[in-house]
């Protein structure tokens, strides 16, 4: 579909600027609107030229990516030994986090003053985690 979209748009520029205007003109501001119009053609034909090439080569290497994936797959076997042994799930004790903070003097409920010191505040519980884990044989 890109081909044909090129190849058209290609004969339209080259059918409309290849026609011979009528008006009579200084030399000079004919030789100004060549140059720019024979610049703007190549460079829209090398786009153009680039484009298609560009989309063989992303084939091609393509099709040489799906035949080095099927020797790897093929081959794969010959290459690779897993060790002997099995997955085994651990249940481990994550400790609980505490935060040591000063706690200032102060009365209590029952009106007994208590000095100053630091108390650990508990941030977060301890808690049991599950481990993935290869016991070899």
């Amino acid at each position: 579909m890109k081909k044909i979209i090129a190849i058209t748009t290609t004969v339209i520029l080259f059918v409309c600027l290849s026609t011979v205007s009528a008006s009579a003109g200084a030399a000079r501001r004919h030789t100004i609107e060549g140059f720019m119009l024979g610049t703007g053609v190549a460079i829209l034909g090398a786009a153009i030229i680039n484009g298609i090439n560009k989309n063989s080569n992303r084939e091609n290497y393509r099709y040489a990516e799906i035949q080095r994936d099927h020797y790897n797959r093929r081959h794969a076997r010959h290459r690779y030994h897993r060790p002997s042994g099995y997955w085994e799930i651990e249940r481990i004790w994550v400790e609980p986090v505490y935060e040591t903070k000063w706690n200032p003097a102060h009365y209590d409920r029952r009106g007994d003053w208590v000095s100053g010191r630091n108390e650990k505040f508990l941030v977060k519980d301890g808690y049991w985690q599950e481990e993935k884990v290869w016991v070899r044989y």
